[in-house]
């Protein structure tokens, strides 16, 4: 296997690959659940999610690769729509594509959009980007008449196999690492004549031509939670944040009025719903809105448009628990949640502690983080006449310290 090109990384100059054609495909999707395998209060934190520096640790990636100026195109696959949302609105030079089921498919889905000659792969999950290795990549394969080319690694423990078990010869094995570099048209042939864990196992599946060069202690994948100890010094230290939201809705006859969550039945506005795209919950559009507001994340619209046919009558609480997931993403928490409702009608305190109790079960937090508070307009303006109600939210977070000692 080639030793690494000794170049200085003052000499290292990506500009001489601009013209060569390349792409690179991050690969951000996932639910990396032995991460969290354990970790108490943190189960939906997502390792590409983890705040480095303020940044999403798939962020902080792309703008290490964004900056050698040699890709034509990245593209970054995430796990669903509103995550392709969130990625797209911070990044949006990137073109940002939904994974499938297994890397596999995440990868696949994202070549779709790959046109150059040749493609780079790499997992976020591998933060650590080696310049000398993607240097020695590059070269090699323009220098050669291949495939592939991938990093890879000797291990490090003895490696044994099999029923009786016996000992592999370590000098024969190596831990293949990503990124790697690929023909393009050869690696979307590969990848569709079965399944592989990386893209150098299919290359060699279809009996392509891999090269192997020597990969890099930097290139260490995030797989369980005590991996966190490498990334651990360029985390932040927890911190508090604050989002508001506001909404507001017309009345509209023969409609269900929710709040909150609630159905409403109350005498003062019977067979009044409110008027919109959705169900219509003012309240809990103003706390998303809150929510992204304290993540940063835009605002409601941009994931769940009144222009898109798909969201037509859309339970409230789902868009709710789809955006509160980007937050647990991230490793946030909830501390407190304060509603304010602006109408005439109905009267909300035969309803007040089931509202808050419906909230704190979708944020999954105590129903004493929650509070609600009602006001009216003194009939001013179109709430004050009874034409509609408005409703105010605000959120504060914290971001939870991840403890390598925490046990299942």
């Amino acid at each position: 296997m080639p030793k690494l090109k000794e170049t200085k990384l003052k000499e290292i100059d990506f500009s001489v690959f601009k013209g060569m054609g390349v792409s690179l495909i991050l690969a951000a999707a996932g639910q990396g659940r032995r991460f969290v395998e354990g970790l108490e209060g943190l189960e939906n934190l997502k390792k590409q999610w983890i705040l480095v520096h303020g940044m999403p640790l798939w962020q902080r990636v792309y703008e290490q690769f964004a900056r050698l100026g040699c890709f034509e195109r990245i593209v970054i696959v995430v796990s669903n729509p509103v995550e392709r949302v969130f990625v797209q609105q911070r990044l949006p030079s990137a073109c940002v594509v939904v994974g499938g089921e297994s890397r596999q498919e995440s990868v696949q889905n994202a070549l779709v959009h790959v046109e150059s000659h040749f493609v780079v792969v790499s997992d976020v999950a591998r933060f650590g980007l080696d310049l000398r290795v993607l240097f020695n990549l590059f070269d090699t394969m323009q220098k050669q008449t291949l495939d592939g080319v991938a990093p890879a690694m000797p291990p490090s423990d003895t490696l044994v196999c099999g029923t009786p078990p016996w000992t592999l010869n370590r000098q024969e094995v190596r831990c293949v690492q990503t990124p790697q570099i690929c023909l393009t048209s050869s690696l979307k042939k590969a990848y569709g004549l079965g399944k592989f864990t990386d893209e150098s196992s299919a290359l060699l599946h279809l009996g392509a031509r891999v090269e192997f060069i020597e990969g890099s202690a930097h290139l260490h994948k995030l797989t369980h939670r005590w991996d966190f100890a490498i990334l651990a010094p360029l985390i932040d230290p927890p911190t508090q944040h604050t989002g508001m939201g506001f909404d507001t809705h017309a009345f509209e006859l023969h409609k269900p009025l929710k709040l909150g969550g609630i159905l409403i039945e109350s005498a003062d506005c019977q067979n009044l719903g409110l008027k919109a795209h959705s169900d219509g919950d003012v309240l809990l559009h103003a706390l998303s809105d809150a929510i992204l507001g304290a993540i940063k994340g835009g605002d409601i619209g941009m994931y769940f448009s009144d222009q898109d046919p798909r969201f037509k009558n859309m339970d409230s609480a789902i868009m709710l628990q789809e955006i509160y997931a980007l937050l647990q993403n991230m490793g946030y928490i909830v501390q407190s949640v304060d509603l304010n409702l602006l109408t005439e009608i109905p009267k909300i305190a035969p309803y007040r502690e089931r509202i808050c109790q419906n909230v704190a079960n979708l944020l999954r937090i105590h129903p004493h983080q929650v509070n609600l508070k009602a006001t009216t307009l003194e009939g001013l303006g179109f709430i004050g006449r009874k034409e509609g109600m408005g409703a105010q939210a605000v959120v504060q977070i914290t971001s939870r310290p991840i403890d390598l000692h925490e046990k299942s």
